[in-house]
């Protein structure tokens, strides 16, 4: 070859090196989570750019002080294309215009405008900036073994035959034992020597606000206006919560339950019988290797439930919004992130529950991780049972509302400070002038 065709030859390779970059986009993705979740993510953004010749990702793990750092990088004008954002702070900005309006690409395209309508993130009536980056619920485990040496029945997996809330208070009474094996219904049951208790359940907003929706109840008004949780139907339903501690001794102080290993491991070593969470703890039941076991919570009124998780957003500086979008839309697909059938994440598109062979895909996926019950408690009990959106996806200065109103009289009833209707009274004051009404 000549020196003038080796030349020409280079310079064709040069320009289209040149040529070819120029039409690769690039975006950076960032996310929060355990070195468990970035593996699979990491997964999930090779399988992308795999598939996607002319897009590359770049994936950003920020496990620690998430909201300051992507805080800095907005300031600083180096936001990332699309990423995680808690709900109080992607609601804020996307009033401010920090976020891109997605409304036009939800309506127009079928898979995303056919995802749960729970996990929506709208502002302005009927403006979004998607959804819930997974679907979660609060559901109630409990240990087979437990349950089958009491001789008691376990939790009903079909929101058609929940408990209600005393059936419930007379299974964990006959679960929860103490040193010398008496039960709480016992006359010799010793509540200061308990060996096993009857339930756990969280002492934040996601152990609460179902039940209380249960029984009727709202934390705030529907337009964000009016503090509702010193109600009749909040106070009954937080003071029965707290009685199950106190009075009926079936779940652990919160000075206990801070010396005691997690709720998991107690289950798991069968120190307690039954425990509220979210479906995420789906991850690490699995794995713990013992007989458990999924079922519906116990009602007031209507079996209910809450479907929850922060939102995955687009930030409105980027450059690149319809390759942003179909990012977007790829980062969960449970096709493409196995977070889902190892049991982290629920699915957001409405197939995977009503259609038997995407419901399959995704319960069946890994032997193992999903007990039998599962489609009654994840597929119909989320379809059917939760009929409305927590506070977090909608009221403004929600953030401020909890921390300085009820968090506080929150941890004075769990500390047995204060009944509940004392705790609510003194919350409704604290927040009377935090209420700014919807986003």
């Amino acid at each position: 070859m000549s020196t003038i065709k080796r030349i020409l030859v280079t310079l064709s390779l040069a320009l289209l090196t040149v040529f070819t970059s120029a039409q690769t986009v690039e975006l950076t993705f960032t996310y929060w989570g355990s070195p468990f979740e970035k593996e699979a993510v990491e997964r999930m953004i090779q399988s992308f750019n795999d598939s996607h010749e002319n897009i590359q990702v770049r994936g950003q793990h920020i496990p620690d002080a998430y909201f300051e750092k992507i805080s800095t990088m907005v300031a600083g004008g180096t936001q990332p294309d699309v990423g995680y954002l808690g709900e109080v702070n992607a609601l804020q900005w996307a009033q401010e215009g920090v976020l891109l309006d997605l409304t036009s690409y939800f309506k127009s395209d079928p898979e995303a405008s056919s995802r749960l309508p729970a996990t929506y993130y709208n502002y302005d009536g009927e403006k979004t900036i998607g959804t819930n980056t997974a679907a979660e619920t609060i559901i109630m485990y409990y240990n087979k073994d437990l349950f089958d040496a009491a001789g008691v029945s376990y939790p009903p997996s079909k929101a058609s035959e929940a408990w209600t809330w005393d059936e419930f208070v007379e299974v964990a009474k006959k679960l929860t034992k103490d040193t010398n094996g008496n039960d709480a219904t016992s006359a010799d049951f010793n509540p200061e020597q308990i060996d096993t208790y009857g339930i756990s359940f969280p002492t934040w907003w996601g152990g609460y606000t179902p039940l209380i929706y249960s029984n009727g109840g709202k934390l705030v008004s529907d337009d964000g206006t009016e503090f509702m949780m010193n109600s009749p139907e909040a106070v009954e339903v937080l003071q029965k919560m707290q009685d199950l501690i106190y009075v009926h001794h079936v779940a652990p102080t919160p000075a206990q339950a801070e010396a005691l290993p997690s709720a998991d491991i107690m289950m798991q070593s069968g120190k307690v019988a039954m425990s509220i969470d979210g479906h995420w703890k789906v991850l690490d039941y699995s794995q713990l290797g013992f007989n458990w076991g999924m079922g519906v919570l116990p009602y007031f009124k209507e079996p209910t439930t809450i479907v929850l998780g922060s939102p995955t957003v687009i930030f409105a500086g980027t450059q690149h919004p319809d390759e942003a979008f179909e990012f977007y839309k790829f980062h969960n697909d449970p096709t493409q992130v196995d977070l889902y059938a190892k049991g982290l994440w629920m699915p957001l598109q409405l197939s995977y529950y009503t259609d038997p062979a995407k419901t399959a895909e995704w319960l069946d996926a890994i032997e193992g991780v999903y007990p039998p019950e599962a489609r009654d408690v994840l597929i119909d009990y989320t379809l059917n049972n939760t009929p409305i959106q927590p506070v977090q996806y909608w009221l403004k200065n929600s953030a401020q509302i909890f921390s300085e109103a009820i968090d506080p009289a929150i941890g004075a009833l769990w500390s047995n400070e204060m009944t509940a209707q004392e705790a609510m009274d003194q919350a409704a004051a604290a927040a009377k002038d935090l209420l700014q009404g919807r986003w």
